[in-house]
């Protein structure tokens, strides 16, 4: 039997802070871990004007309400890291509302192949059935591609709404996707 003094591995982590090469702690960690293609990606889609970029300036960036009534209206994907700390890594992908899926130049693999999660933002202010329209054939195609992706519909601009309307309006949306989800054979996709 050895002593401790004897193993020749004995005061390689001596210095208070330290930790071999292989825990990965050290400078010569490797920043793969922080790639933009190691993220977790989350789709904000929907109609123009809808709000999805005043939502992610909200939430993410601390921009009032306000302020957000003065953004330019998005014409390309906008891809945004956000980084809030080490366990808090994630990107947002911004989609201008008139994205066309049937354009060759749409990579749909590429899009949802990679993706956690899918918001679809509606305007509550706005005769919603044409975004209603644009939800049913993002989802399917997003599905198609990535079965485990999470579907999320926010309905946004309901302040200007009273109470039962808003009500009325979150029923009555919710139950025209969910119908034609299932009209499409999609019953297992559940949007929440």
């Amino acid at each position: 039997m050895t002593s401790y003094e004897e193993d020749e591995n004995f005061g390689s982590y001596s210095v208070v802070g330290s930790f071999p090469k292989d825990f990965g702690y050290g400078p010569d960690e490797t920043e793969e871990t922080n790639t933009t293609e190691n993220k977790p990606r989350i789709l904000l889609m929907g109609l123009r004007r809808s709000g999805k970029s005043s939502i992610q300036k909200v939430v993410f960036h601390k921009m009032s309400p306000n302020e957000t009534l003065f953004l330019e209206s998005t014409s390309k994907i906008i891809k945004d890291d956000i980084s809030n700390s080490s366990f808090v890594q994630f990107q947002i992908w911004d989609f201008p509302g008139q994205i066309d899926f049937f354009d060759p130049a749409f990579d749909s693999e590429t899009i949802f192949g990679n993706c956690g999660a899918l918001v679809f933002v509606i305007d509550a202010q706005d005769d919603y059935m044409e975004a209603l329209s644009k939800l049913h054939m993002t989802v399917s195609r997003a599905f198609k591609v990535n079965p485990n992706i999470k579907f999320e519909v926010f309905i946004h601009k309901v302040d200007g709404l009273s109470d039962d309307h808003k009500i009325e309006t979150q029923r009555d949306i919710h139950q025209r996707a969910t119908d034609e989800l299932t009209d499409a054979g999609l019953e297992g996709l559940h949007l929440r």
